[in-house]
């Protein structure tokens, strides 16, 4: 028997922070994937270095109630095409990805709300694993409000050369920020539901950036603000980041930006210099999608 399931990427999120009485955060899915592929073999082969696949599969069989020395004999694969430790939600995409997919094996099915529980008994975890955008508890795995909205955006993703591990930079301890920022991530959570509302992408870039500047003071992107000014002057509805990792995205319309009038400028302020690596993409349908079982 064999199940493979895909679990998109995000880019950031478009909000973090303390909202209410806990920190939460909304992530956005683009066009990258991870996929996980459980197996029945007889010798069990294991990707190196997703050890997090595989205690999604054995977190799975617990949650099933199954003995562990199911999973001694099942294989776990993972393929993906998201950049580690930069902030795009690949831990996430590979732990969610294996406990769907070892469910489908067991012709077992996971509710959306119990796989963010499994998956942040794990590790914090993005919200990339529900299809709408999200108010996620990334610590707690409580879902606090889905939208009905998938924006149709182009995102340009802007990646340093910088890693950083999410569980690492979770042990630094940021309360007192978080609660002098909490004000601004309300309002910006505030923008973002009135946008959800509307369907108004300017209002999402906005909330994206409000809350961008405001991380500001916990963990700094080089180049932020003048990355900022210049894709609002060119066009662009806003800028996201990674707040646990080292990615920006731009938010933007290819069909009303000139993208390559946005580079230039990016080139003539040296944005290159602290941003090698980046890419286009687009906000995707996010969630686990079971793609092979039998």
């Amino acid at each position: 028997m064999k199940a493979k399931a895909i679990c998109p990427a995000s880019c950031g999120e478009l909000l973090q922070g303390v909202i209410g009485t806990s920190e939460k955060l909304i992530s956005y899915p683009i066009d990258l994937y991870a996929a996980v592929t459980i197996e029945e073999s007889k010798v069990p082969a294991r990707t190196m270095d997703r050890r997090k696949a595989v205690e999604g599969m054995y977190r799975t069989l617990e949650y099933f109630g199954l003995p562990r020395k199911i999973g001694d004999t099942l294989s776990v694969e993972v393929v993906s095409h998201i950049p580690v430790a930069k902030g795009m939600a690949s831990s996430t995409a590979d732990i969610a990805a294996s406990i769907v997919a070892t469910a489908a094996l067991l012709g077992k099915e996971i509710s959306r709300d119990d796989l963010g529980r499994l998956c942040v008994a794990i590790e914090p975890t993005d919200s990339t694993i529900f299809p709408t955008l999200t108010l996620f508890d990334h610590l707690k795995g409580i879902r606090i409000e889905s939208s009905d909205w998938i924006p149709s955006l182009d995102v340009f993703v802007l990646e340093s050369e910088k890693i950083l591990d999410t569980q690492d930079f979770r042990k630094n301890d940021y309360t007192k920020e978080r609660l002098e920022n909490k004000n601004k991530i309300e309002k910006a959570y505030q923008i973002f539901q009135e946008s959800c509302r509307t369907k108004d992408t300017g209002g999402l870039g906005k909330a994206a950036t409000l809350s961008a500047l405001t991380n500001q003071n916990i963990l700094p992107k080089d180049k932020l603000e003048e990355i900022i000014d210049t894709v609002l002057a060119l066009g662009c509805f806003g800028v996201n980041v990674a707040h646990s990792g080292t990615v920006i995205g731009i938010l933007y319309d290819k069909e009303i930006v000139d993208l390559e009038a946005v580079k230039r400028k990016f080139s003539d302020i040296g944005v290159f210099n602290s941003y090698p690596r980046s890419f286009e993409t687009r906000i995707v349908e996010g969630g686990v999608k079971i793609i092979e079982s039998k």
